[in-house]
């Protein structure tokens, strides 16, 4: 007797977490629906908790078609926010250095790096561009 194939288990869709600049730019509620017992709100970004992306970010060419890339991150959550982004960078196959900042926060510096490993880094600090109007 001829045994039939083991049908295969479908695999878990992985989780999906909304990207680090995800926002809205419309209140959840139209003005008509709003009524006495709500509060009108401004627009919230999608996540709470700690801003990854650097508070300043400078990319310049050097030698050779390279770009060297320098994230700056303000306050004191400065060194926690420059480790996180480390650590994306990483999983991006991109190596950083950290640094002390003088105004208490830290510096990011990756390079030299190609072309296309600039365009990488661009991408794990900002996230990929939106499509817009598509």
């Amino acid at each position: 007797m001829p045994r039939r194939r083991p049908i295969p288990e479908p695999e878990p869709e992985p989780e999906r977490t909304p990207p680090d600049r995800a926002w809205s730019a419309r209140t959840n509620l139209h003005e008509r629906d709003v009524g006495q017992d709500v509060a009108r709100f401004t627009p919230l970004p999608a996540e709470t908790g700690p801003t990854w992306a650097p508070d300043q970010l400078s990319i310049w060419p050097v030698e050779g078609g390279r770009f060297g890339i320098d994230a700056v991150y303000h306050g004191a959550t400065g060194a926690e926010r420059a480790a996180h982004q480390v650590q994306r960078l990483a999983g991006a196959g991109l190596v950083a250095s950290v640094r002390p900042a003088e105004h208490g926060g830290a510096i990011l510096r990756l390079g030299p790096l190609a072309h296309e490993a600039a365009w990488l880094a661009l991408e794990a600090f900002l996230g990929r561009p939106l499509d817009v109007g598509a």
